[in-house]
């Protein structure tokens, strides 16, 4: 079992949540740094209302009981990397040891094989960016 640091300053979200995902699933302790400077490829504008309706969703028995959508980007990155493990108990003890951090806290991320944004050809926005259009208050 090895600690892994990953920076995800300008990688895809996906890409990195699935080689996150893996990574736990193996048994790695998984710590993601700069979790806000990720980014979600398309358009920034489609991108934004499909995360507000989400928001918005309620159960039509209980309002109070639809599903919770945060707006902080780590949570929002926990939330994202819990869809891509299993719903057991394997996938639980996975998921919790991802850790996803703002910013760099000191520590040093190791250069991990994602696809980096500057390789996206079209539009994108970062985690961060789409958190304040949901209204994250950061500060």
């Amino acid at each position: 079992m090895k600690n892994i640091v990953i920076d995800a300053t300008g990688l895809v979200i996906g890409r990195l949540a699935t080689q996150c995902a893996k990574e736990a699933l193996r048994g790695h302790s998984i710590e993601v740094l700069n979790i806000e400077k990720a980014v979600i490829s398309g358009n920034p504008k489609k991108i934004i209302t499909v995360y507000k309706k989400r928001r918005t969703m309620t159960n039509h028995a209980n309002p109070e009981e639809g599903a919770k959508w945060p707006r902080r980007p780590d949570y929002l990155f926990k939330k994202i990397l819990s869809g891509m493990t299993p719903n057991s108990i394997r996938g639980k003890l996975a998921l919790r040891r991802v850790k996803a951090h703002l910013g760099d806290n000191g520590k040093k991320g190791q250069a991990y094989n994602i696809k980096n944004a500057s390789q996206l050809r079209g539009n994108h926005i970062t985690l961060g960016e789409l958190s304040t259009a949901l209204g994250w208050a950061h500060g």
